[in-house]
């Protein structure tokens, strides 16, 4: 199949199955092993800066503690990343998403850029994530979702519909209407929570469905037979060679 016919592989905050998550490392891994893009989450420092990291408080992933919000750039580039995984990463840095953008100059990666933080914080954050993108010029490959609806929805003013996603925990009652009134196309549900029946009738309502996270072998080989638009997977390498293994060029 072709790049735009196939399901896009994307490495779930980087190789995170063998690297520190939301790392350059993890993200070099990615590209590295052929994975069509890269899933990060994005929150704002305490200087409003554009910071790559998951969780909102610093403990699990860092040196630090406490929230994110509650720390500068420059307190936070003191922090260790990585040796939390593997002491081979001692001296990992939370990146931030200029050096992420600064990086991608040389490669074709998409970058799924899930928004985290506070509701408080959605202006600041509009304003950040655009001028960042702007910056870089990546709007061509860029998904921007969210948990915060609220926040797609004002995106949605400046973005187009694909490049904006909701993302969903639970079943979501009429889904296709949602989306479509929130300003997206984009649908990033959790797995177990879709019927074959569901996905066949959104993805021909013209939604892109993209399910998280998918580790299993039969789970990534059943969502790409459904034609799904991406899986997000921590081990890009097996969705790759179940991918390959599916293609009726092989």
């Amino acid at each position: 199949m072709s790049q735009k016919q196939r399901t896009h592989i994307y490495a779930h905050r980087g190789v995170s199955c063998k690297y520190p998550e939301n790392t350059l490392s993890a993200f070099r891994a990615a590209e590295g092993v052929g994975a069509d893009g890269i899933e990060l989450d994005v929150q704002l420092t305490k200087d409003d800066q554009l910071i790559v990291i998951h969780d909102l408080h610093l403990n699990r992933t860092t040196s630090g503690s406490g929230l994110v919000r509650a720390h500068t750039l420059s307190e936070l580039k003191r922090l260790d990343a990585g040796s939390w995984f593997d002491e081979r990463f001692t001296g990992e840095t939370l990146p931030t998403l200029d050096e992420v953008f600064a990086w991608a100059q040389s490669n074709e990666l998409i970058f799924n850029v899930e928004l985290k933080g506070v509701v408080e914080d959605r202006d600041r954050l509009f304003t950040a994530i655009s001028a960042c993108i702007d910056t870089f010029k990546m709007r061509d490959r860029v998904i921007l979702s969210s948990f915060d609806h609220v926040l797609i929805k004002k995106l949605s003013g400046s973005f187009t519909r694909n490049q904006l996603a909701v993302i969903v925990m639970a079943a979501l009652y009429d889904p296709g209407d949602y989306v479509q009134k929130v300003g997206a196309t984009g649908y990033h549900f959790y797995y177990p929570a879709m019927t074959e029946a569901e996905v066949h009738h959104l993805l021909h309502k013209g939604l892109k469905l993209r399910p998280f996270t998918l580790n299993q072998e039969e789970d990534i080989r059943r969502y790409i037979q459904l034609g799904v638009n991406g899986i997000f997977t921590d081990d890009p390498e097996l969705a790759i060679r179940v991918a390959l293994e599916l293609s009726p060029t092989k």
